[in-house]
């Protein structure tokens, strides 16, 4: 397997209730390349890599270590009356998170970070050129088994 077959899982994932009767828009990065140049849909997420630590040997497994994270641009503007709405994300997120630990069995696990801050703010965030608004970053980490991708010889 390689990035390209859970990332957008993650996404996916992420399409959670927006509390107004909609879903979050989540946008997708290879099964639709659509990572907008500015935005303009409150609420979105948009998820990407942030590194990978490979390990290997000639008898053992091979395991990809996955960082990432997932920005939820929220809200348009950084009123500050708007904390509750943000703050209301944080369960949902962690939910949709823990109901999608395999990322339809992608992958051996999908994790909010645990050795930090699994989930940030309220924060402002800014996006591109873009005015700052309200939002919560989501940082996670995914285990792939890559066993059998390549060939480690001595």
């Amino acid at each position: 397997m390689a990035i390209e077959s859970w990332i957008d899982q993650i996404a996916k994932a992420f399409e959670i209730d927006d509390g107004r009767g909609g879903t979050v828009l989540s946008y997708r990065v290879f099964e639709r390349a659509e990572f907008p140049e500015s935005l303009s849909d409150f609420p979105c997420a948009l998820t990407y890599p942030t590194g990978v630590t490979s390990q290997y040997s000639v008898s053992g497994p091979a395991i990809d270590l996955w960082t990432g994270q997932t920005e939820f641009h929220i809200t348009p503007n950084v009123d500050k009356s708007s904390f509750p709405q943000v703050i209301k994300y944080i369960a949902r997120i962690r939910n949709a998170a823990a109901q999608n630990i395999r990322l339809n069995s992608t992958v051996e696990h999908f994790l909010l970070r645990v050795t930090d801050v699994s989930i940030q703010g309220p924060v402002e965030l800014r996006y591109g050129s873009d005015e700052p608004h309200l939002g919560l970053m989501v940082y996670w980490i995914v285990k792939e088994n890559v066993s059998g991708d390549f060939t480690v010889s001595a």
